[in-house]
């Protein structure tokens, strides 16, 4: 399988994704510069966007590589070791969100600049090692049809409400989990079998 024909619609995503959550770490170090509401909407934005980030990696990356690495300890054991430090990370950057979004006027700009370069080497392992191993291992049949199931999910847990108010408030709480509730110990990503829980791309 070449990598041009797998390296397809989630590889880019991510790599996207990336780009973009650390150019809103980037602006939040120099906080200074900013105004109130600048600070306000960069943290949402940062939040909604790592929360996303999140989703489709824990639900959509990492089942898949999982699923398609069994057979390779060795390659299985460097995307264990990338999927728990990007856990190890989350409880912290979780209480800087939080407390940047109820009180912004205090973001803190060396605390940003600290998860900007945290951040920053975790999504550059991830590229270097992961996204390559994405591309030679999966096949696009498979990539495609996760992503269908991962906004089905999320359709279908938005669709529990039937006003299009409601529906945002599902989609909005749904993308907050990622960072706001605890990982649990010994938490796995859910697996490919039937019930991976999905979220629309951005």
């Amino acid at each position: 399988m070449s990598s041009s024909a797998s390296a397809g619609t989630l590889v880019a995503l991510c790599a996207e994704q990336h780009r973009v959550i650390l150019q809103f770490l980037t602006r939040l170090s120099r906080a200074a510069e900013l105004d109130l509401e600048q600070r306000r909407l960069y943290v949402q934005r940062l939040r909604q966007r790592l929360s996303r980030h999140i989703q489709l990696e824990r639900h959509v990356l990492y089942p898949l590589l999982r699923s398609a690495l069994q057979g390779e300890p060795h390659l299985s054991a460097q995307m264990e070791g990338l999927e728990q430090h990007l856990r190890d990370q989350i409880p912290e950057l979780t209480r800087f969100l939080h407390q940047a979004e109820r009180t912004p006027q205090q973001v803190d700009p060396s605390a940003a600049l600290y998860f900007y370069r945290q951040l920053r080497a975790q999504f550059e392992q991830e590229e270097k090692v992961l996204h390559p191993l994405f591309a030679q291992h999966v096949s696009p049949a498979a990539e495609q049809q996760q992503l269908r199931l991962f906004r089905r999910r999320l359709q279908a847990s938005a669709a529990s409400n039937s006003s299009a108010d409601s529906r945002r408030v599902a989609l909005e709480e749904l993308e907050r989990q990622a960072v706001t509730r605890p990982i649990l110990p010994n938490e796995r990503f859910w697996s490919l079998q039937g019930n991976a829980v999905q979220m629309a791309a951005p």
